[in-house]
């Protein structure tokens, strides 16, 4: 029995050691400011980029810092008069990058804004 039990939990161990993440994606901004975004879609239609939300699953599914909608003509260094579905800020790129979004959306890519 004390065998048996070793090896369950030593089986427990490793299963808990394979589910648990490398690291954990840093949600935030810089010291000025600015941010990390995974742009998911951008449309200049509101309507659409929420029902795109939706589809994703909704506010706050994804990385530390969850999804929502940007207007953009609020974000410095995005082109003004858009709706992008965003999951972010993040603190840096490869916190951004390493969210994996792009086995949902193939399109996805990270965007620096303030």
């Amino acid at each position: 029995m004390k065998k048996l039990l070793k090896g369950m939990l030593a089986g427990i161990a490793i299963v808990s050691a394979s589910i648990a993440p490398s690291f954990a994606q840093m949600a935030g901004t810089e010291p000025d400011g600015c941010g990390w975004y995974i742009i998911l879609g951008c449309t200049k239609d509101a309507s659409a980029s929420f029902r795109l939300l939706a589809e994703l699953g909704g506010h706050k599914v994804g990385g530390g810092a969850g999804t929502h909608i940007l207007a953009t003509d609020y974000i410095s260094g995005f082109n003004p008069g858009y709706y992008c579905v965003a999951d972010g800020p993040y603190v840096s790129e490869g916190d951004a990058g390493s969210v994996a979004w792009r086995e949902a959306v193939q399109e996805a890519y990270v965007k620096r804004g303030c």
